[in-house]
């Protein structure tokens, strides 16, 4: 499995393992409009996408949070896998592999990478995955924010 920085011709990819994970985002016009503004937003949002076997199986969107300081922090704002790639470790690429892309980005611009900021549902088993791949730990839950309550998870860098 390939993964790397996400092209404009990707969006529509994109798009729709969004429309197919998301609620908010099933109407396809809408997850393109959606990702096309996150898309553009570059270097404050970064995109990556996931081939395998020549076909997009997830994405992973990372948001700069707070300018762009020297001790960084970013937020791992979206991460979805296609409905028949899930539970084949594309979740866990998408982040140990991004993760690395990101680290060499900051590099290059003179910064660290200080904290990861996850905002997930709190019935969400994808906290297990970022406690598994970031060490992110609960910090606190945010009542009736999205679709229900929110737990915030950080993971901490030194």
């Amino acid at each position: 499995m390939k993964v790397s920085r996400a092209k404009e011709k990707d969006i529509k990819t994109i798009a729709k393992i969004a429309s197919e994970n998301f609620s908010g985002l099933k109407e396809i016009k809408k997850a393109q409009k959606w990702v096309r503004c996150n898309f553009l937003a570059f270097p404050r949002t970064q995109y990556f996408i996931a081939i395998d076997k020549n076909k997009a199986s997830g994405y992973i969107l990372w948001i700069e949070k707070g300018g762009f300081r020297k001790e960084s922090v970013f937020e791992l704002e979206q991460i979805a896998v296609s409905s028949d790639s899930q539970g084949k470790g594309v979740g866990t690429q998408l982040i140990e592999k991004s993760l690395l892309e990101l680290k060499k980005y900051l590099q290059k611009r003179g910064a660290v990478l200080k904290a990861i900021e996850v905002t997930t549902g709190t019935e969400n088993r994808a906290q297990n995955l970022y406690k598994k791949t970031l060490s992110a730990k609960a910090e606190c839950v945010v009542k009736n924010l999205f679709r229900g309550d929110e737990v915030i998870m950080i993971a901490r860098f030194k």
